[in-house]
C-alpha cells in the first residue's frame, strides 16, 4: 500500500476534522490532498500524537487525526500508555510503518525497530488500547480510520503498513509559526475562543485588575501555595510526572475540578500534550524537576519555538543550594541551559512571590507565545527541620 493512496482514500470524505501531521513528505502528500486551515505540518518525531492527544482533550466534541510514523512513535512509546488511560473518545492516531525513516534513504542503516520484527501494533494493544487495527490494504486503511473518526469510541490506533515510496508533490511554502497562526485562527473561529492575545490591553490604557489570590500565610506549604496560584490563575489544563517537592501540588490538581490533570511518564511527552491543549484553547502548566526540563529540551525546541506555541512550566530546582542527593549535582547547569535556550524564566525566593510570578508568566508567555519557566528554589519545595 502506498501512503499517498491511503490519505487520498480519506481526503475525500473528511470534513473538518482537525489533523496532525508527521514531519516531511506525510505533511506534503497531505496538504497536497487536503489544504485546510485545521492541519498542523511538520510535527517533529515523538510530538505528533501528544499533540492530537491535548487537542483531543481540550475540544472533546471534535474530532482529531494524527498522522504519525513509525520513527515518530518509537521515539516515546509511553505516550501509548498515556492515551489509553486518558482515553479521548474523538482521537484517531495513523502510525505509517514503512519499516524505516525512509526520507533520509533507504539503506539498512534508515531501518527503523519495525524493520526488524518490532510490533507496533501489538505494543499498544498491550499499553492499554482496545481499538487498534493493523491494516495493509486501502479499503482496510479508510474503513479503519473512517470508524475511528466517526464512531465516537476511541481512542483508536490505526498502524497501517507501507511501502517506501513517496509523492514528492513539492515542497512547503510556510513555516511552523504560519501554520500555527493559521490553525489558531480556525480554532478561533470555529470554537468561537481567543487563543491568539498578543496584547492584553490597548495601547495607554490602564493596566487590567490582578487576580485576587488567598493571602499566602508565613507557614504555608509549597504545593498547597502552588495548587492555588494555578487555579486563581486560571490554569485549567496540567501535565506533571511525579517529584517529591511537586508531589502535594500534583495531588491537589489531581482532585481539581476546575482543572483537567495529566500524568505522564515522560517530560516531552506532557510538553507536547499541553502544547496541543493551548491549540485547543486551553491555559497548560507542567509540573516538573528542572532535570525533565532538560529532558524535553527537545520537544520544546523541535516544537514550541519552531511554532511559538506558550507552556507554563514549572520547575523544582534539584541541585539549588541545600541540594543534599548525588543526582542534582547537575542542577547548577539549569539557568545556563535556560539562558542557551532563549528561554525566559524566573527564580522565585520567596512563597508570597510564587503566585505574582504565575501571573506574571502566564502573561509573558501569552504575549510572546514561547514557554516560560517559573523555578522555586529548594528552600520553597524542601521541608526543613529549623
Amino acid at each position: 500500500m502506498r501512503r499517498y493512496d491511503a490519505l487520498a482514500a480519506i481526503a475525500g470524505w473528511m470534513q473538518d476534522e482537525l489533523v496532525v501531521a508527521n514531519l516531511a513528505n506525510t505533511s506534503t502528500e497531505w496538504r497536497q490532498l487536503r489544504p485546510h486551515e485545521g492541519n498542523l505540518y511538520f510535527v517533529g518525531m515523538g510530538m505528533v500524537t501528544p499533540y492530537a492527544l491535548g487537542l483531543a482533550l481540550a475540544l472533546p466534541h471534535r474530532p482529531v487525526l494524527a498522522l504519525d510514523g513509525d520513527g515518530g512513535i518509537l521515539f516515546d512509546l509511553s505516550v501509548l500508555g498515556t492515551l489509553a488511560q486518558t482515553a479521548p473518545r474523538n482521537l484517531c492516531v495513523v502510525v505509517f510503518d514503512n519499516g524505516g525513516y525512509v526520507s533520509t534513504g533507504r539503506s539498512l542503516a534508515s531501518r527503523s525497530l519495525s524493520g526488524n520484527g518490532f510490533d507496533i501494533a501489538a505494543v499498544a494493544r498491550a499499553s492499554g488500547l482496545a481499538r487498534v487495527h493493523a491494516v495493509d490494504s486501502v479499503e482496510a486503511f479508510d474503513a479503519a480510520v473512517r470508524s475511528g473518526l466517526r464512531d465516537g469510541a476511541g481512542p483508536t490506533l490505526v498502524v497501517a503498513r507501507i511501502g517506501p515510496d513517496q509523492a514528492f508533490v513539492g515542497t512547503s511554502l510556510i513555516d511552523g509559526r504560519e501554520n500555527k497562526y493559521r490553525f489558531a485562527r480556525h480554532i478561533e473561529a470555529t470554537e468561537k475562543r481567543t487563543l491568539l492575545r498578543p496584547s492584553a490591553k490597548e495601547h495607554g490604557e490602564p493596566p487590567k485588575p490582578d487576580p485576587v489570590f488567598a493571602p499566602v500565610p508565613e507557614d504555608a506549604e509549597f504545593g498547597r501555595t502552588l495548587a492555588e496560584g494555578l487555579r486563581e490563575n486560571g490554569v485549567d489544563f496540567v501535565i506533571g510526572l511525579p517529584c517529591s517537592g511537586m508531589a502535594a501540588a500534583q495531588a491537589i490538581c489531581m482532585t481539581d475540578n476546575a482543572m483537567r490533570y495529566v500524568p505522564v511518564a515522560h517530560e516531552g511527552t506532557g510538553l507536547g500534550i499541553c502544547a496541543g491543549a493551548w491549540l485547543g484553547g486551553m491555559k497548560p502548566a507542567a509540573l516538573m524537576e528542572n532535570l525533565g526540563v532538560f529532558a524535553g529540551a527537545y520537544h520544546l525546541l523541535r516544537g514550541h519555538w519552531t511554532f511559538g506555541i506558550p507552556t507554563l512550566i514549572v520547575a523544582e530546582w534539584r541541585g539549588d543550594w541545600g541540594e543534599q542527593e548525588f543526582f542534582g549535582d547537575s542542577g547548577d547547569m539549569t539557568e545556563a541551559m535556560l539562558h542557551a535556550m532563549r528561554a525566559n524564566h524566573r527564580v522565585v525566593n520567596r512563597m508570597a512571590d510564587l503566585k505574582p510570578a504565575i501571573r506574571d508568566g502566564l502573561r509573558w508567555m501569552t504575549m510572546a507565545l514561547r514557554p516560560t519557566t517559573i523555578l522555586p528554589s529548594y528552600d520553597l519545595t524542601r521541608l526543613r527541620v529549623r
